[in-house]
């Protein structure tokens, strides 16, 4: 499997605290199956693009030393904000560093109203925005067809484990199930924050995964479509449909 949102560098944001807890976390996705992670840790915490790579670096090294058989490629979670138009396109985070597709986050309970002119300016940058854990949006909770809305316009969808198994409450699992069966999400990953609270729990949530879209599906959201977006090559193989909640009858409710 390949995990693309997790925060696994020591010591820059609310994730891994020190290089200890980084290496913890890194044996437990090796151990689960996992064969490359992503460090995307929060932008806002860290001054620049050449700092996360050379972090990023500095850990893989780490890894090698500590023999840990997985792989590390820099990445970043941006958050929502209209200083990212100002950005150039070289100094925005992207994974692998391609100039093709990066991680970026909105506030939880409101989406921006200049939301949609900022995902635009990234892609004249040619750049895609993969939406981080939609399914966590208070908006999108009450109406996962936002998500549609941003795929029609060209961005990617990445959606929490934690989220299927129930960790951010029920609301958040059954929205979380609602977009997987509309195809609204091209990638699941765990964002991981340490080795005990918020792991890289992406194993954890396959089987169910595999309950909810089927065995081939669920392939494709851990470890197809990450690899495509990490070789810089990924098309849309879903069409995402919208959702359309179903009613009740009225002998049902007396069932």
């Amino acid at each position: 499997m390949i995990d693309l949102h997790t925060h696994i560098l020591p010591g820059v944001d609310d994730g891994a605290t020190d290089l200890e807890m980084a290496l913890a976390m890194g044996r437990f996705a090796s151990e689960g199956g996992i064969t490359t992670i992503a460090a995307t840790p929060h932008f806002y915490e860290i001054p620049t693009w050449s700092l996360v790579k050379q972090k990023v670096e500095e850990l893989q090294n780490e890894f090698r030393n500590a023999q840990i058989p997985v792989d590390i490629v820099p990445g970043a979670e941006l958050l929502m904000d209209m200083g990212i138009m100002d950005m150039e396109a070289r100094d925005i985070p992207t994974y692998g560093d391609q100039g093709k597709f990066c991680l970026i986050e909105f506030p939880l309970q409101q989406v921006p109203m200049y939301a949609e002119q900022v995902l635009f300016n990234l892609q004249t940058k040619g750049i895609t925005p993969i939406i981080a854990h939609p399914e966590r949006y208070g908006s999108v909770v009450e109406n996962p067809n936002l998500a549609l809305g941003w795929l029609r316009q060209g961005c990617l969808v990445q959606m929490n484990s934690g989220s299927i198994l129930g960790r951010f409450g029920s609301a958040v699992k059954e929205t979380a199930k609602i977009m997987l069966t509309s195809n609204m999400v091209q990638l699941v990953a765990s964002d991981g924050h340490g080795s005990d609270r918020r792991r890289l729990n992406l194993p954890e949530a396959f089987d169910a995964l595999v309950e909810i879209v089927g065995a081939s599906r669920a392939r494709e959201l851990v470890e197809t479509n990450p690899r495509s977006i990490l070789n810089g090559d990924f098309q849309l193989k879903v069409e995402p449909v919208e959702y359309r909640k179903r009613r009740r009858s009225f002998f049902s409710r007396f069932a």
